[in-house]
């Protein structure tokens, strides 16, 4: 009989993660967050219980109490800390400490209490930007799981390769307990491989709307409302990829007159291609590349959420749309969990049946 896969995402979020693994078949028992805007959008989305709690104050035994978690299920635990401290949009001093930082090692700190209650962690999956495994916290990290025990995989990869509708380079690490060799999944899209997911593709059948509507067929598919003097910038920028260098003189920004970069910023995304990297802000034009490739409006939550690959079905509660759209740019990909919470259960299966 095999052993039952249960798994704990901790910074959850929505659930991003949460539910790419429940695809995938792993036994989601818990998330954890700190922000308590999440509970309603995960809890009715993923059918797991979400704990609302700072992580630095919280021990093993109630992550064990709360998910009913048994010694004889094999724990998969996610791990995605806030990235913001280590973006390079980020341009806070190094003197600034920010405490964001420090939540990598409570996840090591948690690891090594469910261990020492007797409960086994199988594998775990981390997930951050690129810059992330330069630093130093990344490689302390690193360091306290190969003392524990694990063996580790990591890689900056793009997730348009695996068939995302998007450029989004992010670091993983995939630990496993033990020696055993690990691959990541395959790579599938790209170069020698299957066409890149496209904005068009991603948006097919949803409703054209206006800047500030909402469309009643589908969830969340609502935009961000635009002044008349926005509309009239958006109205100027070429379809399919155009940017705020079209402007005419009168709707240039004072900033932007003598400034030739972030030329993102008003500008559209294009149909043919992955869209860019969805962000916290990105139903915002004047926040990045983010408007509507045909349309002359910024992209609606449905549309980024479709880009993070959320089925249409998992509907972001709260009518703020800023929270809502934090939601959305924090989030692991869905199809990316899947992806690979498939590998990692995989691998675990297996390895129980060499033991055996």
């Amino acid at each position: 009989m095999s052993p039952k896969i249960s798994g704990i995402d901790l910074f959850c979020g929505a659930g991003g993660v949460t539910h790419g693994f429940r695809m995938a078949g792993v036994h989601m028992v818990l998330g954890v967050d700190s922000d308590p805007s999440l509970k309603s959008t995960y809890e009715s989305n993923n059918k797991t219980p979400y704990l609302c709690a700072d992580i630095q104050k919280l021990k093993a035994e109630e992550i064990i109490k709360l998910s009913k978690i048994k010694k004889s299920d094999k724990i998969v635990l996610s791990s995605c800390a806030p990235c913001q401290p280590f973006s390079l949009q980020n341009n806070k001093s190094d003197k600034e400490h920010d405490i964001r930082k420090d939540l990598g090692f409570e996840t090591v700190r948690i690891i090594a209490e469910l261990e020492n209650t007797g409960y086994s962690l199988a594998s775990v999956f981390i997930e951050n930007v690129p810059g992330f495994e330069q630093t130093d916290i990344w490689k302390d990290i690193e360091n306290s799981l190969l003392r524990l025990g694990f063996s580790l995989r990591a890689a900056v990869v793009n997730f348009a390769n695996y068939g995302i509708p998007q450029n989004r380079k992010r670091f993983i690490c995939v630990a496993h307990k033990g020696y055993s060799f690990f691959r990541f999944p395959p790579e599938t899209h790209g170069v020698g491989r299957l066409p890149l997911k496209t904005v068009r593709q991603a948006f097919e059948g949803l409703s054209k709307i206006g800047a500030g509507q909402e469309c009643e067929k589908t969830p969340n598919h609502k935009t961000r409302a635009l002044s008349p003097l926005n509309l009239a910038r958006i109205a100027h920028v070429p379809k399919n990829g155009g940017s705020r260098t079209s402007f005419p003189e009168e709707l240039v920004l004072e900033c932007h007159k003598d400034f030739k970069g972030h030329k993102d910023v008003y500008g559209r995304m294009k149909n043919d291609m992955p869209s860019p990297t969805v962000t916290t802000r990105c139903i915002s034009i004047t926040n990045g590349r983010f408007g509507h490739p045909t349309q002359n409006r910024g992209i609606s939550l449905r549309e980024a959420a479709r880009l993070q690959t959320f089925p249409d079905k998992f509907i972001f509660h709260g009518d703020n749309l800023q929270t809502n759209s934090k939601m959305i740019g924090n989030a692991v990909p869905v199809e990316i969990a899947r992806i690979f919470g498939q590998n990692i259960k995989k691998h675990i299966l297996s390895e129980q049946a060499i033991r055996k």
